[in-house]
């Protein structure tokens, strides 16, 4: 398969992350395809669940949409299975250049898998750094539903999530008397849930605001693209249930 390079590996303003600007805060996000969606049928999600997997936000938006939005995340896909190094090296240009355009004005903040569950701190690009450690001073956030990780000993600058689906529900747990914050996808967004406080995440994405010890509750997101269902979701149990319970 032929790889296309992406001129442009962040983006900046969509309505994920555009809530943040009120904040004072200006999201970089990475988007790519989730899953196995790859010519190399490498997983990007590795630990996705069937249902996280049909209700995947990569379905919904622009992405459920736009036929060029679709092929620009394939091709960043492609291009970070194919040429990993050279990939890296551009996403800390394009960091750099947000950091200096920033200056004076919103905070650049930078969440590196917005569609997908990559371990970016394993990769060391320039003197055994990773990318989190080559910005000391940069946010970085993320969610993730790799349980493991909060084991390790993540860079500081560097807040995850974890996101709670049909098949982890026990460990979601686990992690929430642990201290940390887990995401929960609903109906309608509930002010508790199984005796733990429930802030409404999508007030913004800004995760590394939030206060900890809480399930950060996010209202399901509809598919757009053609033949989507979304009722999958919640049958899987990968979305809860609260109205009219």
């Amino acid at each position: 398969m032929a790889i296309v390079k992406s001129k442009q590996l962040l983006t900046v303003g969509d309505a994920k992350t555009s809530k943040g600007e009120l904040l004072g805060y200006k999201t970089h996000i990475l988007y790519m395809i989730p899953y196995t969606q790859n010519s190399k049928k490498i997983n990007l999600c590795p630990h996705a669940s069937a249902g996280c997997a049909a209700a995947c936000l990569v379905g919904s938006g622009k992405g459920g949409v736009f036929s060029n939005v679709i092929q620009g995340r394939q091709n960043k896909t492609e291009y970070f299975l194919a040429e990993r190094v050279e990939f890296l090296n551009q996403l800390v240009t394009e960091i750099t250049k947000a950091i200096k355009k920033q200056k004076g004005k919103d905070t650049p903040v930078f969440r590196l898998n917005g569609t997908a569950d990559i371990r970016y701190e394993k990769f060391k690009i320039f003197e055994g750094k990773n990318i989190f450690e080559l910005f000391p001073e940069v946010q970085f956030y993320d969610y993730t539903k790799n349980y493991l990780r909060f084991d390790q000993n993540l860079p500081k600058n560097y807040d995850l999530t974890f996101s709670r689906s049909e098949t982890n529900h026990d460990k979601a747990m686990e992690i929430l008397k642990k201290g940390y914050n887990v995401a929960m996808v609903f109906d309608e967004v509930p002010t508790e849930y199984e005796g733990y406080e429930v802030i409404n995440g999508d007030e913004h994405d800004l995760r590394f605001l939030d206060k900890k010890g809480v399930i950060v509750g996010l209202k399901y997101k509809k598919l757009t693209a053609k033949g989507s269902d979304n009722n999958a979701a919640f049958d899987s149990g990968f979305a809860i249930r609260t109205k009219n319970q």
